[in-house]
């Protein structure tokens, strides 16, 4: 049965590693990413069948050993009785050379060999539940890579979606129409022509727009927008084909038109109902000129006249809202402020402040939830030890104590993520800005000449073909990519990340560590229990992961600080590396910048095996107070 589910596992990976060869945004068709997609499904549907045996076969050789180990204290009794009972009929041979001994003897030697075959058992019995944990670590790995391979097509097929969209509506056609006018006793004849040309134009237009909008392979979705869409239509060239007057000084004239249709901006997504990332920016048009376009893709006047008003509410009474420096006074509040950038700070004694900084395009809403301030370190205080020779240590955010809710809060989560709970930080600590970087490792290898688990083995995993593969020729200082010392370090393991801050506590006689899932999560949402720490949706541009609109996307790690920090103070708790946490079995938090957005969510657990090191995985520092 053993041989028969590692067959079955290792089929379902190879089929992974043959049906998935997409590269990103490659000019796959909808319909046969579609085909790709369902293939995809089937198979990771097929693999979590196989891993469920093996969790089945996990528990029943946990359950087989409890039974061992109870059935040896059992026997052991048994024996100790047998012995008793055998040296009773030895003491009454003395007095009765005739006496039989020889049942008592057997009985004996059965208890003695029961005993030893249990304790047979017992050692075969562990040694099969460690080769079979170690199997499912494995098969977990490999889980998460089907899952990604997953995303990844259904990233794929969206961002075919739009282009398939845009190269429906930017197409040119030539339409053919008749109109006929009443020419006005005030006008000319020549204005009476021109009027009637104009109205053929008008009427060629919306007979092209409204054939786009009918046409499109996703007509029914992209009409339901179709009165706020901002699809235009260019007039190429016309010509008059006939024209005549009637008697009745009516004026027909019969119009060649060429039309040329385009989705400015980000109109596909719009239509499609999607994400703004999926679009990609368009040189705004020349009459747009005076109009800029902000991080979220939305238009911004450029007038200062221009007012909206912003609501400011927060969970806590007698809080005090700070807007550009200026007190507002308490929530709830509403205040016109000019079109642009505003800072907004809501604060209260003995909780964490709230900041934001918000860009003024329409009428908007900040909802705060203050994080109760329970600390021995300074609110938000920034710490860094100093090592031997006068070094710097990795730069430390205070956090402080308190509750908040973990897990998958949206239904959109793993098996693993579930269920949502309540979770409790009783001590306050203090926690990584960022990951450790190459710079941080390379001190501690100068100061202890370390090597790595990558470079005394069989080198660092990285993804070929959709699936982790080791090459010796990787580690820490050769990740496959460029890097700089104010990259985060990759290419190391478990182990390496606990040297390294072994090494961190002895220098700077502090207790630092790596951060478990409740203290990770805690900080990586800062208040908030939406899907990343900003909101529900991965936007554009806010953060290192595949399909996430940065330059490094699907390419390699991002220098520490390129994106904002959370509410916190922390940067790149979603994407850039997976981060090791402090756990009863190796975990990794966050996301990575060659993992899709789903899965850099802030409540996703990366399982893997002791000792997995790759070019996508890291670490973060927590200092104890």
């Amino acid at each position: 049965m053993r041989l028969a589910l590692l067959v079955i596992i290792v089929s379902c990976i190879s089929m992974g590693s043959q049906a998935f060869e997409l590269k990103p945004s490659q000019n796959h068709s909808v319909e046969s990413l579609e085909v790709q997609l369902s293939s995809k499904e089937a198979e990771y549907e097929n693999f979590i069948a196989s891993l469920s045996i093996l969790n089945t076969q996990v528990a029943n050789e946990e359950e087989k050993l409890n039974l061992l180990r109870s059935k040896g204290n059992e026997l052991t009794t048994a024996r100790n009785q047998a012995l008793v009972n055998m040296n009773k009929q030895y003491e009454a041979l003395v007095d009765n050379p005739e006496q039989d001994i020889v049942e008592v003897q057997n009985a004996y030697r059965k208890a003695i060999l029961a005993q030893k075959n249990n304790k047979d058992g017992i050692k075969n019995s562990v040694a099969l539940l460690a080769d079979l944990k170690v199997k499912l670590a494995r098969a977990n790995v490999e889980r998460f890579t089907l899952a990604n391979a997953r995303e990844v097509l259904l990233e794929e097929i969206i961002i075919a979606r739009v282009k398939r969209l845009r190269d429906e509506f930017e197409t040119k056609s030539e339409l053919k129409t008749t109109q006929m006018v009443a020419c006005d006793t005030q006008e000319t004849l020549k204005q009476c022509i021109v009027r009637s040309n104009l109205l053929a134009k008008q009427k060629a237009s919306k007979e092209f727009v409204n054939n786009l909008f009918a046409k499109a392979t996703e007509s029914s979705l992209i009409n339901a927008h179709k009165s706020n869409s901002a699809a235009q239509v260019r007039l190429i060239k016309h010509k008059v084909l006939s024209s005549e007057f009637s008697g009745q000084g009516n004026y027909s004239t019969t119009i060649s038109v060429e039309l040329e249709g385009s989705l400015p901006n980000f109109e596909a997504c719009k239509l499609l109902d999607l994400s703004s990332r999926y679009c990609s920016y368009k040189k705004t048009p020349a009459s747009e000129e005076s109009v800029n376009i902000d991080a979220n893709n939305e238009f911004l006047s450029n007038d200062e006249s221009v007012l909206y008003e912003l609501t400011v509410r927060s969970d806590q009474y007698d809080d005090e809202v700070f807007i550009d420096g200026v007190s507002y006074g308490s929530t709830r509040l509403s205040v016109m402020l000019s079109a642009g950038n505003h800072d907004v700070v809501i604060t209260k004694a003995g909780y964490l402040d709230h900041k934001e900084q918000i860009r003024l395009n329409k009428n908007s809403t900040i909802k705060a939830e203050l994080i109760k301030a329970s600390i021995n370190f300074a609110n938000g205080e920034v710490i860094q030890d100093i090592l031997p020779g006068d070094e710097l240590g990795p730069e430390l955010i205070g956090i402080p104590a308190g509750k908040f809710q973990m897990g998958d809060m949206k239904g959109a989560g793993l098996r693993n993520e579930k269920p949502a709970r309540s979770a409790q930080i009783l001590n306050s600590f203090a926690i990584g800005q960022s990951q450790i970087t190459v710079g941080d490792f390379k001190q501690f290898v100068k100061a202890t000449n370390y090597v790595t688990e990558a470079e005394t083995d069989n080198g660092c995993a990285a993804f070929v073909q959709g699936q982790p593969q080791y090459n010796s020729v990787l580690n820490w200082r050769n990740p496959g990519f460029k890097q700089g010392d104010d990259h985060p370090v990759v290419c190391v393991s478990d182990e390496d990340s606990n040297a390294y801050l072994s090494w961190l506590s002895q220098k700077t006689h502090r207790n630092y560590r790596l951060p478990n899932e409740i203290e990770w999560e805690y900080v990586a949402r800062a208040g908030s229990i939406a899907n990343y720490w900003w909101g529900n949706d991965i936007g554009n541009g806010k953060a290192n992961c595949a399909y996430c609109g940065s330059k490094w996307s699907n390419l390699s790690t991002s220098p520490i600080k390129s994106f904002r920090a959370n509410k916190l103070g922390l940067y790149d708790t979603v994407g850039n590396v997976w981060e090791l946490t402090n756990s009863h079995k190796v975990v990794a938090r966050g996301g990575a910048w060659n993992f899709t957005p789903r899965l850099a969510r802030t409540s996703v657990r990366l399982e893997l095996s002791p000792g997995f090191r790759s070019n996508y995985l890291g670490f973060r520092a927590l200092r104890e107070n």
